[in-house]
């Protein structure tokens, strides 16, 4: 019988080893894609290193009984910290944020408290006990998750494997399933949450890259380049000294027009306001344009969608103040709340009141196009609230690790 049980326990491993390396080849092709891979892939690096000390402390090879399987051990506990961090972050593209510092720290002090007890060599079953727990915690946290049902089977499935192993281990202590029953969580989420998740990246960037041509279109406003061409040349006449600085002022806005629109990638925060600083300038040379900015930015470190906040700017001047003779003032905030960078642009201007179907189609245009843009790159939400007396636009965007500006 025990003769079966090496068989068996060899043969799951050397299968585990394959499906290990397999996965950690195909999670590489994904890393630039997803922050959140890097911890799976530190799961399946321990899972593999685990697995061939396995193979040696079945066989023998090379020195002690004693140093494979404590090694093995110690690695098959750090298996449940790295993927409670993955899990984690893969809850930030729900908006839910977990207690990284509290939930790791549980689990890091488990994996001390395994090999502790592999160390002292008798306490197989609270080595296995402890495992238990490692794992238990993580369907905990599955559990109370805001993941629907479908994003999480995934998850659930895979943790029955090391829940269900050590639980036999516990039974019978000479069958180490262990290892195995980590890789087929590994695999089970990455089959049944992990491709899915590439696919909707994949679909979102395409998505994007085939509104570009109409975004372009919509986003160059005609009548605002004819406007602004005629200020300058009637400034000609009137201020010789202010031609220079609004030429060059239009070149650079249409130039970072361009840019942004044919970019697929997220910009510093910081570059979309010096954007938006090139509209009011320029908006500032047309007769009918009087009105104030005022800023309150607490948080600027951060990422940002290009041409997000540009066009709810460009809303308030051209709709809000512009279409008021009372409105005058454009504030425009941005903070940290809850997990959120979260910005705004508040209007005193029109709001409410009666305006042309064709501003207002102009308009949706252009807040639709921050919706979409907000949504598929960083996926974050706009919303408008209109009163009587002027409008705020909110822009609400997940804080994660790809949005937050590296120093």
């Amino acid at each position: 019988m025990d003769e079966i049980i090496g068989y068996v326990n060899i043969t799951v491993t050397l299968l585990g080893i394959l499906i290990s390396v397999l996965l950690l080849i195909v999670g590489m092709q994904f890393r630039a894609h997803r922050g959140q891979m890097s911890y799976f892939l530190y799961s399946v690096c321990v899972t593999v290193v685990g697995l061939g000390l396995q193979v040696a402390d079945q066989y023998y090879i090379g020195t002690s009984y004693n140093l494979y399987f404590l090694s093995s051990r110690a690695m098959y506990s750090l298996v449940a910290p790295f993927f409670t961090l993955y899990f984690m972050e893969t809850g930030r593209d729900e908006g839910e944020v977990w207690n990284r510092k509290f939930w790791t720290s549980i689990q890091f002090l488990t994996a001390v408290l395994v090999s502790a007890f592999a160390i002292l060599g008798q306490f197989n079953f609270l080595v296995q006990m402890t495992t238990l727990f490692q794992f238990i915690v993580v369907l905990f946290m599955m559990l109370f998750s805001q993941k629907g049902i479908r994003a999480c089977i995934g998850f659930i499935i895979g943790i029955l494997f090391p829940i269900t192993s050590t639980l036999v281990g516990i039974v019978d202590p000479r069958l180490d399933l262990l290892g195995i029953s980590q890789v087929m969580l590994l695999l089970s989420v990455f089959s049944l949450y992990q491709l899915d998740t590439e696919r909707e990246v994949l679909q979102s960037r395409t998505e994007l890259s085939e509104k570009k041509v109409a975004l372009l279109m919509e986003q160059i406003h005609p009548h605002f380049i004819y406007n602004s061409l005629q200020q300058i040349a009637i400034l000609s006449e009137e201020d010789a000294k202010a031609v220079k600085p609004a030429i060059q002022n239009f070149s650079g806005y249409l130039r970072r027009k361009f840019q942004a629109l044919t970019g697929e990638s997220m910009i510093p925060f910081e570059d979309e306001l010096e954007h938006v600083d090139m509209y009011i300038d320029l908006a500032k040379i047309l007769p009918s344009r009087r009105f104030e900015v005022e800023k309150d930015l607490t948080a600027t470190d951060f990422m940002i969608p290009p041409l997000t906040l540009q066009p709810l700017v460009e809303n308030a001047i051209q709709y809000g103040v512009g279409m008021s003779e009372e409105g005058e003032k454009i504030r425009i905030t941005s903070v940290r709340e809850k997990g959120y960078i979260v910005i705004t642009v508040q209007d005193n201007g029109h709001g409410k009141r009666t305006e042309l179907q064709t501003q207002k189609r102009y308009k949706s245009v252009g807040t639709e196009n921050v919706r979409t843009r907000l949504s598929l790159l960083c996926n974050g939400e706009l919303s408008i609230d209109k009163t009587e007396y002027g409008t705020t636009a909110t822009i609400r965007i997940p804080e994660s690790e790809r949005i937050v500006q590296k120093k």
